[in-house]
């Protein structure tokens, strides 16, 4: 089997601020901020698909505090409704990276996040 992405992590200045941002504003299933086992860190997930050890199609979305400086990370996510959900983020004042625009793939924008991610919006050309 090829490598295939399974996690990706992004540090952030706080947590809970963050997983407001994805819950809330961009509608990402973001779980409870929790810590389990050896990982005390306060952190959330999200999580799309499942872990089977013959074919893996899980894909996991961490959000950690970060211990030092912030690096700027580039995430994009397919929304069902990319004008509500542009609404929501324009009236918490999200700051625009790139309005919504058709793309050969489909309508996209692009936004930051409280930490200054970029965070790319796609719905499906229907």
């Amino acid at each position: 089997m090829p490598a295939r992405l399974i996690e990706i992590e992004l540090r952030v200045r706080d947590v809970a601020r963050s997983a407001s941002f994805y819950r809330d504003l961009v509608g990402v299933t973001v779980g409870d901020i929790e810590t389990h086992g050896a990982d005390a860190e306060p952190h959330v997930h999200a999580m799309w698909g499942e872990w089977t050890p013959k074919e893996p199609s899980l894909l996991m979305l961490n959000i950690y505090p970060a211990s030092g400086p912030i690096t700027s990370s580039h995430i994009g996510f397919a929304v069902a409704d990319l004008a509500a959900t542009d609404a929501r983020l324009l009236a918490a004042k999200v700051e625009v990276v790139r309005p919504p625009e058709d793309r050969p793939w489909g309508r996209t924008a692009a936004y930051r996040d409280p930490d200054g991610n970029t965070v790319f919006l796609t719905e499906a050309r229907r």
